[in-house]
């Protein structure tokens, strides 16, 4: 099975509180949600899709990203 770990960047909105997460390795795929562990389980979901798709249509997966000290990685 596919395994890989991309970094994870969050963004808060300062009107609604909505978190954003979003993976720039996986075409800046986003998702958000009231907290930042809602968000992250809504991407989650959402990468899973997309890889999915990718591997379907016979694409290429972007490679895991550089593990770095104090970030926030989403293993598929």
């Amino acid at each position: 099975m596919l395994q890989r770990s991309y970094r994870v960047e969050f963004e808060t909105d300062l009107k609604t509180k909505q978190v954003t997460a979003k993976l720039p390795t996986l075409n800046h795929t986003a998702d958000f949600g009231d907290t930042a562990e809602k968000a992250l389980a809504n991407l989650r979901k959402l990468a899973t899709g997309l890889i999915e798709v990718l591997l379907e249509e016979g694409k290429q997966i972007p490679p895991s990203d550089k593990t770095e000290k104090g970030r926030v990685f989403l293993s598929l």
